[in-house]
């Protein structure tokens, strides 16, 4: 009686262990999948999952002159569960140069991401993306 209590309890543990790995990996790809916009509007990025762990974001719509439609900004963007952020490179549109991009959730907001951007040693920069709802 006793193993079987035991072998019941280890199934159900290991059921709602599997319920919890696909909940968290699916609410990360749906939550950051879509369209975003800059804070000042004059860009839409799409963000799209582009292998099992991987995204990438492109732009999707431009007012600006240099831009192209279609340029990849975001490349190789991955979730580190260590650090629960999602990191990446991200390539200024002027010029093609790749910067590394830590890209996070705000606080109590999940439709705006925080990317920062490692610059010089100590001078960090930050941007905002809101997603964009239909």
């Amino acid at each position: 009686m006793e193993q079987r209590n035991s072998a019941g309890t280890i199934k159900k543990k290991l059921y709602t262990l599997f319920f919890v790995a696909v909940c968290i990996s699916s609410i990360q790809a749906q939550t950051l999948t879509g369209t975003w916009y800059s804070t000042d509007s004059t860009r839409q990025y799409e963000i799209k999952q582009v292998s099992a762990d991987e995204f990438a974001a492109v732009i999707k719509s431009s007012v600006r002159a240099a831009d192209s439609v279609g340029y990849e900004v975001v490349k190789h963007l991955s979730f580190n569960a260590r650090k629960k952020r999602y990191e990446g490179v991200i390539y200024a549109v002027s010029d093609g140069q790749p910067a590394f991009v830590r890209i996070r959730f705000a606080d109590k907001n999940s439709n705006r991401l925080i990317l920062t951007i490692d610059r010089m040693l100590f001078m960090d920069v930050s941007l905002n993306w809101m997603r964009m709802v239909n």
